[in-house]
């Protein structure tokens, strides 16, 4: 399903094949060559999409141009089932392997591998060839790889960083804080609303 948002329609190249459970939305520019398989949800939230040639969005993921950080696949990347990307930059010749999750302003270097189920964090970067292994979580510039039982320590981090204010927003220290998760709901439901006006082109 192709959909204009917010008087944005979507351009996929004559060569790229959409299946016909996909969903494109707004602000997004598919190049020649690449595949979205069934389920795969391409849409722009704010900031456009744009993916290159020859890549291949597997069945069920998620692409998400997010507020001011857009979303790109350089040439020749494969993104696996049930991953996620929003507002990330993926450069070419990368993988992005089933379940994982690529965070706002992350940028994925030339040759990339994120393997299953890993993290690449808000503001992340991966430098050419790195690999996250399945599980593990990447932060900082440069990355760097955290193991599963690490991941108090990724929080606290993430939280001098002001992950909920640059994801969304808001100034709070957690999305636990006392009514900080009522805000961000309230916050994207007004943004969100604008799919009100949503127009099915194909």
């Amino acid at each position: 399903m192709l959909a204009e948002h917010l008087g944005k329609r979507p351009v996929v190249d004559p060569e790229a094949v959409i299946a016909p459970t996909a969903v494109i939305s707004g602000d997004v520019h598919i190049g020649s060559g690449s595949v979205v398989l069934a389920g795969a949800v391409i849409t722009s939230q704010g900031a456009p999409v744009r993916i290159g040639q020859r890549c291949i969005v597997m069945e069920n993921a998620v692409l998400r141009g997010a507020g001011r950080y857009p979303c790109t696949l350089g040439n020749h990347v494969l993104i696996g089932p049930h991953a996620h990307i929003a507002g990330a930059t993926v450069n070419g010749c990368a993988f992005v392997a089933t379940g994982a999750s690529i965070f706002n302003g992350a940028v994925l270097e030339q040759g990339v591998v994120v393997a299953i189920n890993a993290v690449v964090h808000v503001g992340t970067r991966c430098v050419a060839g790195t690999g996250v292994p399945i599980g593990h979580i990447a932060l900082g510039d440069p990355a760097t790889i955290y193991p599963p039982h690490e991941a108090p320590t990724v929080h606290a981090q993430l939280r001098a960083l002001g992950f909920t204010k640059a994801v969304f927003g808001l100034e709070a220290q957690s999305l636990a804080d006392a009514g900080t998760i009522e805000k961000v709901c309230e916050r994207y439901a007004r943004s969100l609303q604008a799919h009100r006006d949503d127009a099915i082109l194909a």
